[in-house]
């Protein structure tokens, strides 16, 4: 179940880092840590704050006074304790933001196909690499190598069996596995001059790193319960800290 949820900004100030999934993931930390049951949860997934936004050198600055928030969990009693926890305060600081809930929709689990045409909306990493290599989790993949395919198979695979949520003959039946980025997008983004592929801070366990991690829109061919995985989960590597969420383009038009 998703719960994406509209905040008005509450000051004219609308700026905010182009990279704050390290805010918002400390803030739902602290929501957490007011209830015993959820505090040690981590089956959740997070989006950046989305809105209508021009990039600055300085961040990104709103230019509505609604922004949105997605918030994923295979839990509906975790979305509904998050859910009231944020409609219970009538205003939340998230960086240099001033934020009060508006209203949500909640969505449950979409129906989907072994292909999936889907976007990012927040950054993906495709690998948990850099925990052990920090240089090379900085290094630029392009989406179109196999490679690209290959750390995010791997990556998936390895958190499908850590969740004990499926058996090892279902995760050997899973060897369906491609992502295809929208070679128009990247070819317009680069006529641009402008980046789908940035390095990040990221806070894991106690410990600052750096990693790339990129924003595009792919089409993911896979297992029906490997789409339901990263659709409620995230792609990727460190999504309890709000990196890989995905969004179908349906989906999108449904919650605008």
């Amino acid at each position: 179940m998703r719960a994406r949820i509209t905040l008005n900004v509450q000051e004219q100030e609308r700026l905010m880092p182009h990279y704050h999934q390290n805010i918002l993931s400390d803030w739902i930390e602290g929501i957490k840590a007011k209830s015993d049951q959820w505090r040690h949860y981590k089956r959740y997934n997070f989006s950046s704050v989305r809105g209508q936004a021009t990039s600055q050198q300085e961040g990104l600055g709103y230019l509505t006074s609604q922004v949105k928030l997605v918030i994923s969990s295979p839990s509906e009693g975790f979305i509904d304790f998050f859910v009231e926890q944020v409609f219970g305060q009538k205003m939340w600081k998230l960086g240099p933001l001033h934020l009060g809930a508006d209203h949500v929709y909640k969505e449950p689990l979409p129906e989907l196909s072994d292909t999936v045409k889907y976007l990012c909306i927040s950054p993906l990493v495709p690998s948990f690499i850099t925990l052990q290599n920090e240089e090379a989790g900085k290094a630029f993949i392009h989406p179109r190598q196999d490679l690209f395919s290959d750390l995010l198979y791997e990556c998936t695979m390895a958190r499908m069996e850590q969740s004990g949520l499926y058996s090892v003959k279902a995760i050997q039946s899973f060897f369906k596995f491609q992502v295809v980025p929208d070679q128009h997008y990247l070819s317009k983004l680069k006529k641009q001059g402008k980046l789908f592929a940035r390095i990040y801070p990221i806070n894991y366990q106690g410990n600052q790193y750096e990693t790339r991690a990129y924003v595009f829109p792919f089409t993911l061919y896979a297992d029906k319960q490997v789409q339901a995985y990263v659709y409620t989960y995230g792609l990727g590597a460190f999504t309890q800290q709000g990196l890989g969420m995905l969004a179908t383009k349906h989906s999108m038009v449904e919650s605008s």
